[in-house]
């Protein structure tokens, strides 16, 4: 069959980001011996629509599926749905393959698949781990049926990302650096997030040679010496980061990478390997700094093991940031205050912090509050919902916004949206590579000296 992936993803905040999830699945459908082309809405502009089109005309695709990366930016007060786009990207399909099939998939569409199916009239749709059930589904619609939601399931459906199909070229140009996965699933159950629902509880280890091989090809072909390692908790299991590093220095390959680590059980021997084998930077997902905090986002580490971490990354000679969640469950203005007072302990190169808590169904928080009547059925949806502590919702935008104009290094995605984008795109354009929140200092110098 002839096949259409779409990657929806247009946002650029802070960097465009490759869709490995969509090059996947269209490795895996031409793995299977179909006709299979991709196209990536991410530089498009406003010219998605008409590019769209013009593909789809040109290639005339039987099935058309559709990846959709995220629901919406989870930047409150400002969060920005991403609904609007994926009804112009559906318009457009239907437009101009009005006898194609539409499938839909990605990260978003698992998490609200029925309201997505409705809201867009799709033929049929894929949840989780697309790379099997797609390919399985291609096979039913050829043969004139396919159930209307199919489950994915973890399987070696391809050999890698057919990143051929992406221009890495641009992704390395406007976003310093490009993507890896090491592996899918999260151990951890904590209160907010989506990482179990998505990928599974349990470690799926991805082969470590062809994660290689894709940094080899990326270097050869495009000149890329930055990565970033988008495993969910890279440092969980150790023992399949400490392989990865291994490889990459058996290999001698020169490049400078960067990986989101979780503060549990983290020892600073494997940040030192990190180090060695290239890695420059690690973001911790902290997400608080008060035990109280960190207990109501059933977070698995303590206040201690965050000072740790974060002594043992400078000893490694390793830049890192802390991620937090401002406002969460047990959040009061000491809890605040505690949290603000050991970043300023800690020194962090860059703290990023959203407001509020996003809620999405089948979370461990929207069960709570669900068995608490304060959420009803259908209450969180394709519209941004988010929880904030009681103790703190008058006064937490005045608080954030009073800390971060004393603090150079926190950027608050809520309040700040576009503040430093062209500071960030004339650094891409002259050359800057790896993570901009490396530079957080030398911007908020640039713009306060004007």
């Amino acid at each position: 069959m002839r096949v259409l992936v779409v990657a929806a993803n247009q946002e650029h905040k802070p960097d465009p980001v490759v869709p490995l999830g969509a090059a996947c699945v269209a490795a895996a459908a031409r793995d299977a011996g179909h006709t299979v082309a991709l196209y990536d809405a991410c530089f498009a502009g406003e010219r998605f629509e008409s590019q769209l089109q013009h593909e789809l005309r040109c290639f005339r695709p039987e099935v058309v599926g559709l990846s959709m990366r995220n629901v919406d930016d989870v930047a409150w007060p400002a969060a920005k749905s991403y609904l609007p786009h994926y009804r112009n990207c559906v318009a457009a399909i239907r437009r101009a393959a009005p006898g194609a099939k539409l499938v839909l998939g990605g990260s978003a569409f698992t998490l609200l698949p029925g309201q997505y199916l409705d809201e867009l009239a799709a033929d049929h749709g894929v949840t989780g781990a697309g790379e099997v059930a797609f390919v399985d589904l291609l096979q039913q619609v050829q043969a004139g049926s396919g159930p209307r939601l199919v489950q994915g399931r973890w399987g070696h459906g391809a050999s890698g990302p057919a990143l051929d199909l992406l221009d890495l070229g641009a992704y390395y140009r406007h976003g310093g650096a490009l993507n890896v996965q090491t592996r899918r699933g999260c151990p951890f159950s904590c209160a907010y997030c989506t990482y179990p629902l998505l990928e599974g509880t349990r470690p799926q280890l991805l082969d470590i040679d062809s994660a290689i091989h894709q940094l080899e090809r990326a270097r050869r072909d495009c000149g890329a010496m930055h990565f970033f390692v988008v495993d969910n908790t890279f440092n969980h299991p150790a023992s399949h980061a400490v392989a990865f590093c291994e490889a990459l220095l058996a290999r001698g390959i020169d490049l400078r990478w960067t990986a989101y680590l979780s503060p549990a059980k983290l020892q600073p021997a494997l940040l030192h390997l990190m180090a060695r084998a290239g890695c420059t930077s690690v973001e911790f997902g902290t997400d608080a700094g008060h035990a109280a905090t960190l207990a109501g986002l059933d977070k698995s580490f303590g206040v201690h093991e965050i000072r740790q971490v974060s002594t043992a990354a400078r000893a490694a000679g390793l830049k890192f940031a802390h991620s937090l969640i401002l406002g969460g469950p047990g959040e009061t203005t000491e809890t605040l205050a505690a949290t603000v007072k050991l970043m300023d302990e800690l020194t962090p190169d860059a703290v990023f912090a959203m407001l509020g808590v996003r809620l999405y169904p089948g979370t461990p928080l929207a069960q709570r509050l669900a068995a608490q009547g304060l959420v009803g059925p259908g209450g969180i949806g394709l519209q941004p919902s988010f929880f904030i502590s009681e103790a703190v919702s008058d006064g937490l935008v005045e608080f954030a916004t009073a800390v971060a104009a004393d603090r150079p290094r926190w950027y608050l995605p809520g309040l700040h949206g576009e503040k430093y984008a062209r500071f960030w795109k004339r650094k891409r354009t002259h050359g800057a590579r790896g993570p901009l929140w490396e530079l957080m200092s030398e911007q908020t110098s640039t713009l306060e000296a004007r």
